[in-house]
């Protein structure tokens, strides 16, 4: 695929993504898309062959493109152990850093939470990629050397506490998404003093 190839197909995944958001996998339409590109449906499909590989296509980009909390780890992760006493990997700062990522980019949040719930559906499509996804976060999550009150001892009580924060910033982006007078981030800042009350938390966020 050429230049211009490649660019077609970042179109026609940006298209289906805001359309995805909009009226979820199920309310897209192979035309719609076309439309939002300005292409006729033969010429979109010389693409993607079909309706699901244009999901697949979407769900790829979102994992491509959400690597803002990756990022923080990484930078983490390159520093020596001398280095991380001084900087060291928190996890209300991690999830802070998906936050603001998220306010910037509400339609990939949109897109997001309404896959996830029509993914519910055991028929769906993209059923498996969020049936395993959360498995998937809390054993990368609990594998990694966080700076965290001396209860969170085992990886298993490291993942339930990822799991309730994610839990909670979910909720939180729904509403967000839903009631315009939200501000998301002074609400997340919020459920912070919440999730890693002080002192009980101190040096840990």
């Amino acid at each position: 695929m050429g230049t211009r190839g490649e660019e077609r197909l970042r179109e026609i995944i940006t298209a289906a993504t805001e359309v995805v958001a909009e009226r979820g996998y199920y309310g897209m339409t192979i035309q719609e898309v076309a439309d939002r590109v300005g292409i006729t449906q033969a010429g979109l499909l010389k693409y993607v062959k079909n309706k699901n590989g244009l999901l697949t296509l979407v769900l790829q980009r979102y994992d491509e493109t959400n690597k803002a909390d990756q990022n923080y780890i990484s930078s983490r992760l390159s520093l020596t152990a001398e280095q991380r006493e001084q900087t060291p990997l928190l996890m209300p700062e991690y999830y802070r850093i998906i936050a603001r990522y998220n306010q910037e980019r509400p339609k990939l949040a949109q897109l997001y939470l309404v896959l996830r719930a029509e993914a519910i559906d055991p028929n769906h499509p993209a059923h498996d990629y969020y049936a395993h996804r959360g498995e998937r976060m809390r054993a990368k999550i609990s594998a990694l050397p966080w700076k965290l009150p001396p209860e969170y001892d085992t990886p298993y009580k490291i993942g339930r506490l990822s799991m309730c924060i994610g839990s909670a910033m979910e909720g939180l982006q729904m509403r967000w998404l839903g009631e315009p007078n939200i501000d998301y981030l002074a609400s997340w800042a919020e459920y912070e003093d919440i999730l890693f009350p002080l002192p009980h938390w101190e040096g840990y966020r």
